[in-house]
């Protein structure tokens, strides 16, 4: 494993760094027991892997967890190269570094982009997938219009103004816990890096990667989740062969953020 950086740590827990195969700096936390099965944790668009710090405990219980966080993301190196193949390429590259073998995904929005297709990638690595609040392809006007309103957002406020305007878009109030972590990863992030994120998620079609995935699949979607529309989890639940879909009650968008007792329920049921 990478040494450990003292610069950044998150949920209690050092940074472990490794590089990507373009030369990216990539970070991820390893938390739990070191003979528990792993689960790797994957955050959504422009947060980091601090906002799973609410579902941590439950989860490191019978776990060992890796938790990422993705190139331009937290303490990764800034990146304006971002694709779905090369989220998969650095997702192998930790669990490599981490020393796993095979993996259970658990992945919400982008981070659920990022799970699928490292899962079709990689299908003898891959024992079990959790998808939340995402979706396999968008229309083109949906995607044009995600990346141009944000990049206009880049240009005329400051990303704290840009984090509170996405908590007040994705929860409501009183926020939960964990809005916290997420508007601090975007008040932090590098702009360029953010853009090409978002670009790059809005923008994907892995329909022909989800109907790949071998691998047991749960596919979870907030109650309230006006972002992903409940007919984008169901696409999901359709393409992927045997998918199963539940239903978060008290839930939006990050549905671990806003009910991580009942996120964490469904993952570890369905995972024991």
């Amino acid at each position: 494993m990478s040494e450990l950086t003292e610069s950044h740590r998150a949920m209690g827990e050092p940074h472990c760094q490794v590089l990507s195969a373009d030369g990216i700096s990539l970070s991820y936390s390893v938390l739990g027991d070191e003979d528990a099965p792993v689960l790797l944790l994957l955050h959504s668009l422009g947060t980091d892997g601090r906002m799973w710090e609410d579902c941590i405990g439950d989860l490191v219980a019978d776990h060992r967890l890796i938790v990422p966080d993705t190139r331009g993301h937290g303490a990764s190196a800034p990146a304006r190269a971002q694709s779905a193949q090369l989220w998969a390429d650095d997702i192998d590259r930790i669990v490599r570094d981490a020393g796993a073998t095979v993996v259970a995904l658990a992945g919400v929005s982008m981070g659920g982009i990022q799970a699928i297709a490292y899962a079709a990638a990689h299908p003898d690595q891959v024992r079990a997938l959790i998808v939340a609040d995402s979706f396999l392809v968008l229309s083109e006007r949906v995607r044009d219009d995600k990346v141009a309103t944000l990049a206009n957002d880049i240009d005329t406020a400051p990303m704290s103004r840009i984090a509170q305007d996405y908590l007040a878009a994705t929860f409501i109030e009183p926020y939960p816990a964990g809005a916290e972590q997420v508007a601090a990863a975007i008040t932090v992030i590098d702009p360029g890096s953010y853009l090409a994120a978002t670009a790059a998620c809005f923008g994907v079609d892995i329909v022909p990667q989800a109907a790949q995935v071998a691998a047991p699949t749960l596919v979870l979607w907030g109650d309230r989740d006006g972002k992903t529309p409940r007919p984008l989890a169901e696409q999901i639940q359709r393409t992927i062969p045997g998918a199963v879909l539940d239903v978060i009650p008290d839930a939006g968008h990050l549905s671990n953020v806003d009910n991580p007792a009942g996120f964490c329920r469904a993952v570890r049921s369905f995972l024991n």
